[in-house]
């Protein structure tokens, strides 16, 4: 295992994840997030979800060509709170890679920086694999989504933790099945959660940014 993994992996990696709910703050407020039963449904959505909406942009930026695999993503990303998002998040994550790999022109390249393509670029001039690279994408958005759920109170720290644990078999699975998945082959799994996101702006109260 690449010990690097366990920096870009670690909470304190300051990526921007954790200003992001993933949806999950509308499907709380929206009555659609209540209780555990339901978060583990939505969980399971949103890994399937990411692997098969983001994930084959990550494939292209880091076995292709990351211009075209950001311009396709924007335009992929229809709803303007799930691309703000992507790009906000994406280029948090060129910004702590450039300072901590010493890597310079990460932010210059892409014109978008959505986050699965800029994950797969950076990972890719940093020397790790593709496969390292793609379960460190699901991982985190996982890991991202439960903290939003523990801080809406719809579970507590140590629950999510064993959700999270519950959740790796899942994720190999959305892992595997997409691992020849090309940009063009990107496909939304999850509409009720992309549906109740892009209303997140006109939530009455807001802890997130998307």
């Amino acid at each position: 295992m690449d010990a690097r993994l366990l920096q870009l992996a670690d909470s304190a990696f300051p990526a921007g994840s954790f200003a992001h709910s993933s949806g999950f703050e509308a499907l709380r407020q929206l009555g659609l997030l209540r209780g555990e039963d339901a978060l583990v449904l939505r969980l399971e959505e949103l890994v399937w979800h990411a692997a098969s909406s983001a994930l084959p942009f990550l494939n292209d930026a880091y076995s292709s060509d990351p211009l075209l695999a950001d311009e396709a993503a924007d335009v992929f990303l229809s709803s303007h709170v799930a691309n703000r998002a992507s790009r906000a998040q994406g280029q948090a994550f060129l910004m702590a890679s450039e300072a901590t790999f010493a890597l310079e022109g990460l932010r210059t390249t892409l014109p978008y920086a959505h986050v699965a393509v800029a994950m797969g670029f950076t990972l890719q001039r940093a020397g790790f694999s593709r496969d390292d690279a793609r379960h460190l994408h699901l991982f985190g958005a996982c890991r991202s989504a439960l903290s939003a759920a523990v801080r809406l109170g719809v579970t507590g720290p140590l629950r999510a933790q064993r959700l999270l644990l519950a959740l790796h078999p899942v994720m190999e699975a959305a892992l595997h099945e997409t691992s020849t998945m090309r940009a063009v082959d990107a496909t939304s799994t999850a509409p009720m959660n992309d549906l109740t996101q892009a209303v997140h702006d006109r939530l009455y109260s807001r802890l997130f940014q998307s």
